[in-house]
């Protein structure tokens, strides 16, 4: 008799068995399908809900990135998960949220494969020339203050090669072994409380350090795109807001707080 392998499905009960986190995680809502994670968990933010709250899919039909970029992901094969959040931050500091989920994913991945991925700012994460997560971070606010963030995470787990867009790759491609989503969604859940508790209580020039460790940015000659206009030069690391300094060939050096950075060796 032939035995059927089921697919590897997230359920909300499974991933709160033994959680054990104070606060992200504490209520999940698991689909197999949602138009976007980052917009169901927008709209539970809208609707008051605590922070921590966090929205996970098998398949999203209309899946995005950074710069209205598509996020392709096949079904039961990846990681996508949206995280509701309410930091105590002003909209311009926001960007903070979204390097500290980088070194979470990256410290999570080190954690469960051993392996160390690199982080281009702000948001992708790469091995070797290859795009392996992103990190989508959207946020409702005042002026002077966000009333909260939404973290969209996305991780190719155990996609086969022919199911992703060119120039990415995912674990078990690297690792040539399936991952359980179950453990990795744990440990992703439990690395980010820790470390959001660790901006929470002021520690984010710590772990700016930390994700220079990880960047494959700083130090790379790099094209940042800004609102139509570029700017070229060398990545020289990021400041205390997380902003990216780029040393330019004029010798000046420019901030950039957002926008779309393409390195050339990535690009070759």
């Amino acid at each position: 008799m032939t035995q059927t392998s089921l697919p590897d499905k997230m359920f909300a009960d499974e991933i709160l068995r033994g959680l054990n986190t104070r606060f992200i995680g504490h209520k999940i809502f698991s689909y197999e399908s949602l138009d976007s994670t980052n917009d169901t968990a927008f709209a539970l933010g809208e609707k008051g809900l605590k922070e921590g709250v966090c929205v996970f899919a098998e398949y999203q039909k209309k899946g995005r990135g950074r710069l209205g970029r598509s996020w392709v992901s096949p079904k039961w094969k990846n990681l996508i998960l949206s995280i509701l959040l309410r930091p105590m931050l002003s909209p311009h500091e926001v960007s903070k949220i979204t390097l500290v989920t980088a070194v979470s994913v990256v410290k999570t991945i080190k954690h469960v494969t051993g392996k160390t991925l690199g982080i281009k700012w702000p948001n992708d994460i790469y091995f070797q020339r290859e795009k392996v997560g992103g990190i989508l971070t959207e946020m409702s606010a005042e002026a002077d203050r966000v009333r909260f963030v939404v973290v969209g995470i996305g991780i190719n787990l155990n996609a086969a090669k022919n199911e992703l867009p060119p120039q990415s790759t995912s674990l078990k491609i690297i690792l040539q072994k399936e991952i359980s989503r179950l453990h990795f969604a744990q440990e992703l859940l439990r690395q980010m409380e820790s470390d959001v508790l660790r901006l929470k209580n002021g520690q984010f020039e710590t772990m700016a350090k930390e994700w220079e460790e990880f960047s494959i940015t700083t130090g790379q000659r790099v094209t940042a795109s800004i609102l139509g206009r570029k700017v070229q030069g060398q990545a020289m690391g990021i400041d205390a807001e997380g902003a990216l300094w780029i040393r330019k060939d004029n010798g000046l050096q420019e901030r950039i707080m957002a926008g779309d950075v393409e390195h050339e060796n990535l690009s070759r």
